[in-house]
């Protein structure tokens, strides 16, 4: 969306004119505002002048297309500072923008997520999982502790981690921002966001809570979709050389550790480890 500005058309030397499009920076609005000091007297100063100093005619930005009020139109009146009834909402860096759509996402493009200090990692895998739209479907379908209680209508923001993907997934769907912010589920993990963690093990224990989350729900299409969609089975066969009798040992995966040295692509990685083992010397015996 673009916010449109209708601007001082007086007939002091048409000074600033129609700023359409999105808004000009800040800088460039100020500088407009007060050019007309560079040709008027002192003594020629009249209300329309000051108005135009203070953009007293700019037009009210539509509505829904600032995210909060703009410095540049005193007329913008988005909001009255009414987030600081509503919590404790980190408005500094929001409020240090000078040009709002700057903060837009462009038409098309992925909402990004941001890294709060050293949660790239966790960044990384959330977006990999918003991706995947069998996950992403199941997460909205889950219900909640509270929905067969009184509190379903509740306007409390999430509390579990399955409210919090949820409300994060729909953010990552829907926002019309650049980037949203993951702070309410890294807290919920007790994630410490100064400190790299292991994103292998991240995932591991990200994939076993939710699989264990999803096991408790009521409608038997989800209880088995991180199964579904991240797990493998994997068969351990032996088999003598002598006789061809052999032996099978299935086992479900999660993960596969792939050696990466030497090989140009994930097919070659997944070649060497499936290949053939050789037990020599009598290690196995065929009984």
């Amino acid at each position: 969306m673009k916010c449109h500005h209708k601007c001082i058309t007086s007939n002091v030397n048409g000074i600033i004119g129609n700023v359409t499009s999105r808004m000009a920076p800040r800088v460039q609005l100020e500088k407009a505002a007060w050019q007309w000091v560079e040709t008027v007297k002192p003594e020629d100063i009249k209300n329309e002048h000051i108005e135009q100093a203070y953009r007293i005619a700019l037009s009210a930005c539509k509505r829904g297309t600032c995210r909060r009020n703009c410095k540049g139109n005193p007329n913008c009146l988005i909001g009255i500072g009414e987030h600081l009834w509503l919590g404790d909402i980190d408005e500094n860096t929001f409020h240090n923008i000078d040009d709002p759509s700057s903060e837009r996402r462009d038409k098309n493009t992925f909402v990004g997520l941001t890294n709060l200090g050293a949660t790239c990692y966790v960044n990384t895998f959330l977006q990999v999982w918003f991706h995947n739209l069998e996950l992403r479907r199941t997460l909205y379908l889950c219900q909640n502790s509270w929905v067969d209680g009184q509190n379903i209508d509740s306007e409390d923001e999430p509390e579990t981690i399955c409210e919090h993907l949820q409300y994060l997934f729909a953010l990552l769907q829907n926002s019309s921002r650049r980037s949203i912010d993951p702070s309410g589920l890294v807290k919920a993990l007790g994630l410490n966001t100064g400190q790299q963690q292991d994103a292998q093990e991240f995932s591991k224990l990200f994939l076993s809570l939710l699989e264990d989350i999803l096991s408790k729900q009521k409608n038997p299409s989800l209880q088995n979709v991180i199964q579904q969609q991240f797990s493998g089975m994997i068969s351990y066969v032996t088999v003598c050389d002598q006789c061809g009798r052999s032996s099978s040992l299935p086992s479900r995966f999660y993960e596969l550790e792939l050696n990466i040295q030497g090989h140009k692509n994930l097919t070659e990685c997944l070649t060497e480890f499936l290949k053939l083992d050789y037990f020599r010397d009598g290690v196995w015996l065929c009984l």
